[in-house]
């Protein structure tokens, strides 16, 4: 064979297998992945932008009747209780914003003493200057169990008559 033969032979062989490749249809998906990359990518963006917006605190501001009284006709404002119980090894710590209570010691078996913190938190809600008192702040180190945590908030949030004490409570910072 002369060059020109094996020349003429090698270009029908190669058309020949473009033939075939094109015959079995595959298909080139870079494109189409190039696009669904693209689609990924701008949903993704546009779900962050619109959580972030999402998630602003704002106090509405309230609307009040009437003249400015004067400064003799209102009495001061009352001071936040701010209530805070606190679980540690020994027991419950219960602080508010006139001092802090003695701790409720444990039992004899080791277990906490949930009665006696509904007693105490009873005690404190009869005082009328905090009746319509709800709030309530939860305390605890990370050791501490989710048992005992689930018990304690049960019993800042009603005692066992059904009277409710302090059900909105919320966990003080560092707690995980």
């Amino acid at each position: 064979m002369t060059r020109s033969q094996v020349r003429a032979a090698t270009r029908r062989m190669r058309d020949h297998v473009e033939e075939i490749e094109e015959e079995a249809g595959e298909l080139n998906l870079v494109p189409y992945m190039d696009i669904v990359t693209n689609i990924i990518i701008f949903l993704l963006a546009s779900v962050v932008n619109q959580v972030a917006l999402g998630n602003v605190n704002v106090t509405v501001p309230t609307i009040s009747q009437g003249g400015g009284a004067s400064a003799e006709d209102t009495p001061p404002p009352k001071p936040p209780l701010n209530l805070t119980v606190s679980v540690g090894a020994t027991g419950f710590t219960v602080a508010a914003s006139g001092g802090v209570l003695p701790i409720i010691p444990k039992l004899g078996n080791g277990q906490y003493n949930y009665p006696a913190l509904t007693i105490k938190l009873k005690e404190i809600k009869s005082n009328p200057e905090n009746a319509t008192e709800t709030k309530a702040n939860f305390n605890a180190d990370a050791a501490t169990s989710y048992d005992v945590v689930i018990a304690t908030l049960d019993a800042m949030r009603q005692e066992e008559g059904g009277k409710i004490l302090f059900p909105d409570v919320s966990f003080a910072a560092g707690i995980l």
